[in-house]
């Protein structure tokens, strides 16, 4: 299977230097998955294509690379804050950290959706900006400037 990016790149470019997470937890369904999902709706599929046969490296690098790895991370999050073994499902937690480990979780997950949206609207900003240089990529098709969610509400242009 074919991705713009690595899990090695996944893990470089959404956790930080003090996470040390293995690239091998990220499989490269996460990656296509999460491409699917996220990218494809901004680029489109003709651009996505490119990408992928190699062309407009600097965007990819910049600007998709950055977005489609926090997108990843985004994803498998919430199964790295638990475990599985033989047993089945592990929460670490105790009688009183409970409460502190979902506000600690939540708190984690609203930072990491937050990251991704900037991320993604910085990608579809500089493609609107720059669309003269990317002949396949059509504006009025990208799921971010037709749609935004903004303190709330669901703005539709």
């Amino acid at each position: 299977m074919k991705n713009l990016i690595t899990n090695e790149q996944v893990i470089k470019l959404a956790f930080s230097d003090g996470e040390y997470v293995s690239p091998e937890v990220v499989l490269d369904s996460d990656i296509a998955s999460a491409a699917d999902r996220y990218i494809v709706p901004i680029v489109g599929t003709e651009l996505y294509e490119e990408m992928l046969g190699g062309s407009h490296t600097t965007l990819l690098d910049d600007y998709v690379a950055p977005a489609l790895a926090m997108a990843v991370r985004t994803m498998i999050q919430p199964s790295l804050n638990v475990r599985t073994g033989e047993l089945g499902l592990y929460i670490p937690s105790s009688a009183r950290s409970d409460t502190a480990i979902k506000t600690a979780v939540h708190t984690l997950h609203k930072s990491l959706r937050l990251r991704r949206q900037s991320l993604l609207k910085r990608l579809s900003n500089y493609l609107k900006r720059n669309a003269s240089e990317f002949a396949s990529y059509d504006a009025g098709n990208d799921i971010m400037q037709r749609c935004s969610i903004n303190g709330g509400y669901v703005q539709i242009r």
